[in-house]
């Protein structure tokens, strides 16, 4: 176990420091890493399961989603736990590892280099899924219009489903035998 060493700063703070446990850090960016990797197979899923129009996959994909999220936020709050206790104040990862050794710096550097990779390419597949659903409510929309159109044997509403403006008189009647 490596423990960085901390530069003095404030000392008020600097009593109740403790230095940053560098292993215990890089396991919780580990953690970070598995749980986005598991995050963007779920948002591949997400896509795939809109373009099929699964209801049953998309409410299971958002269940395992939920719960990945909650994952990733007990494991961010930890990280920010530790980082506080361990430092005279919030600091970046990036200004907390000049006080890392060189060993440690580098093997902290290269899991945040793959975990901002993994958090972009995430990013990239729920944008896809998002344009993958406004489609889908774009397509479902455009058949109610039709649907209703088609319904409008007298032809009183538009494509729309609005009222249209007397393109046809429309006249009924009613049966009232008694």
């Amino acid at each position: 176990m490596r423990l960085a060493q901390q530069q003095p700063a404030r000392k008020t703070r600097q009593a109740n420091a403790k230095p940053i446990n560098t292993d215990r850090l890089d396991s919780m960016l580990g953690q970070l890493e598995d749980e986005h990797t598991n995050l963007l197979g779920l948002a591949k899923a997400h896509k795939d399961a809109i373009t099929h129009a699964s209801v049953h996959e998309l409410n299971d994909i958002t269940n395992k989603t939920s719960e990945v999220l909650v994952r990733i936020a007990q494991i961010e709050d930890n990280r920010r736990e530790m980082m506080t206790q361990s430092s005279d104040g919030l600091s970046s990862l990036d200004e907390l590892m000049k006080k890392f050794n060189t060993h440690d710096k580098d093997r902290i550097s290269k899991r945040q280099q793959r975990l901002r990779s993994l958090i972009g390419q995430v990013k990239e597949e729920q944008e896809a899924v998002k344009v993958a659903s406004e489609n889908l409510a774009n397509h479902m929309r455009g058949l109610m219009q039709q649907v209703g159109a088609s319904l409008s044997h007298t032809g009183t509403y538009s494509r729309g489903g609005g009222v249209e403006s007397a393109r046809a008189q429309v006249v009924s009647s009613l049966d009232m035998v008694q």
